[in-house]
């Protein structure tokens, strides 16, 4: 099956960023995804042992846990925006089976080549608020930790309710900032201090002290839970959610197409 279309030309007008421009590592929006693409460009080849590390080795387990909970079934057809090195789209073809059609999609060259390593053969470069395929070509639509890395949630969402089928499933999981002043300390130092500086230690690559201090930046300055639901709700899905573990370090965000 190709879903495949000409790429969405129409340019949806500005809404809502993620988080505020961090001048720290780009100028403004218009630099802002070269910077991304250069960096997962970086350090793509690391991606799936920081992963593990993070996880604490739990990362895989926890995705088909909740695309499963989602409601990703065998035979649907998915589509996995920002899969990086492929393992959400690694775990959505496992449940959805020989009948399943999976495609993974990232802006990031170096991501793709990682993900082509994993079993995913329907791999496309795009970014989640211009995607290249028609209407209602989806059934399910995921996004695994990378919500963060949109210039802008309506423009994505918008993109995300057009290609999925009615009564389609979107499920965006996230790593978020945790209510708990202690889990929130812990959490910073652990990911931005010590994960960052262990793996540029590691591998001699100091780009991945610059992203373990820039992923979790994102994540302490992203916008409430209640902000992204209202997106989702703004741009037409239904039944908008979100599940909350460890005191609010993960959510799961999960919306409907009406």
């Amino acid at each position: 099956m190709d879903v495949r279309a000409k790429e969405h030309e129409d340019t949806p007008p500005a809404g809502t960023p993620p988080h505020p421009t961090l001048r720290e590592y780009y100028e403004g929006r218009e630099s802002r995804q070269g910077f991304l693409d250069e960096l997962f460009d970086r350090t793509a080849h690391r991606y799936r042992a920081l992963d593990r590390a993070i996880g604490l080795g739990s990362g895989l387990w926890y995705r088909r846990k909740a695309l499963r909970d989602a409601g990703l079934e065998p035979g649907m057809k998915v589509l996995d925006v920002a899969c990086g090195p492929g393992l959400t789209t690694q775990c959505a073809l496992a449940l959805t089976g020989s009948t399943g059609y999976v495609v993974g999609l990232d802006p990031s060259t170096g991501m793709l080549r990682e993900a082509r390593r994993g079993p995913c053969r329907n791999l496309i470069q795009a970014v989640a608020e211009r995607l290249p395929f028609l209407d209602a070509s989806f059934d399910f639509l995921s996004m695994g930790y990378a919500l963060r890395h949109v210039p802008d949630l309506e423009a994505a969402f918008r993109e995300y309710h057009r290609v999925l089928k009615p009564g389609g499933i979107v499920l965006l999981l996230e790593v978020s900032r945790p209510r708990s002043a202690a889990l929130l300390s812990v959490s910073r130092f652990y990911i931005k201090t010590a994960m960052g500086l262990t793996f540029a230690t590691v591998t001699g690559n100091r780009d991945m002290r610059t992203l373990m201090r820039y992923w979790w930046d994102t994540i302490e300055h992203c916008v409430t839970p209640d902000v992204i639901l209202s997106a989702l709700g703004e741009v037409g899905f239904a039944r908008c959610g979100v599940r909350e573990q460890f005191g609010g370090l993960l959510r799961n965000y999960r919306a409907v197409r009406a």
